[in-house]
């Protein structure tokens, strides 16, 4: 009977065992080419834009008109003085007189009051060249909120009384205006809707998911109605011996814009 070789079946099964090692080794290298070019790919894609689906894109407006509930006043003091103090003492006097009388005859509160500017610049005076000092401007101005209406005519008219020199406003504006948005908001989705089934009906297609939204408006503030015989055309503002001012709050429109992206079935 012939016995097996021993070297012969040793030497064998190495080669079986370096064949089996060489088809692991293909194996991982195949399989790390492989995600480093899926990784490569996704790389080269960071940046772009994918693909597109077939989309239809349509637009809602929504307006609410609603009265403004507040008014806001600007009442300025220029004065003028050889000194600095000189020039604020007159400043200050005088408009801690309208602040007073404001508190006071009009019962604004303190909260519904803020100074918006207080500077002090030197007035300048050349000769001969030669840049001099001759005094100094001082200007203030304060900002009163008002939910009175019926108040403001009268305001202006004390303020200007007791000294001040420069009015802007009312500027009428809504308190709360994020409710009236709100309102408009729901109109204009309302609106894209219905005009997004009507197109698909009237197309043939199928409406899938919304997969976008914007939103846009604005708010139209009204312009204050003044006398004309109280404020020129020229700018002066000569109040002291005339009425109070006739002023209309009027309305303010609030509107939204959208646009809805609907995926196409």
């Amino acid at each position: 009977m012939d016995q097996q070789n021993p070297i012969c079946c040793h030497t064998g099964g190495k080669k079986v065992l370096m064949f089996l090692i060489g088809i692991a080794v293909i194996a991982l290298i195949v399989y790390l080419g492989l995600l480093a070019r899926n990784s490569w790919r996704s790389f080269d894609y960071i940046g772009k834009t994918p693909d597109i689906q077939d989309r239809v894109i349509v637009t809602g407006e929504g307006k609410v008109t609603a009265a403004p509930d507040v008014a806001v006043i600007s009442v300025g003091l220029v004065t003028e003085g050889t000194t600095v103090n000189a020039a604020q003492k007159q400043n200050n006097d005088k408009m801690n007189s309208v602040v007073k009388a404001v508190k006071e005859e009009f019962k604004i509160e303190d909260k519904d009051l803020k100074t918006q500017n207080y500077s002090v610049y030197p007035k300048y005076n050349w000769d001969n060249g030669r840049q001099t000092i001759i005094g100094y401007t001082v200007n203030q101005n304060l900002e009163i909120k008002l939910r009175d209406f019926d108040k403001a005519g009268d305001i202006i008219a004390k303020a200007t009384s007791l000294g001040a020199n420069q009015v802007s406003g009312p500027n009428f504006m809504i308190d709360d205006i994020e409710q009236f948005r709100a309102q408009a908001r729901e109109e204009a989705i309302k609106q894209a809707k219905d005009k997004a089934k009507v197109l698909a009906d009237q197309v043939g297609i199928k409406l899938g998911r919304i997969v976008n939204f914007n939103e846009g408006g604005s708010d139209y503030y009204p312009v204050p109605y003044y006398a004309d015989s109280v404020m020129g055309m020229g700018g002066s503002l000569e109040l002291k011996s005339v009425a109070s001012p006739e002023i209309e709050s009027g309305s303010q429109d609030v509107t939204v814009n959208v646009s809805i992206s609907y995926e196409i079935k």
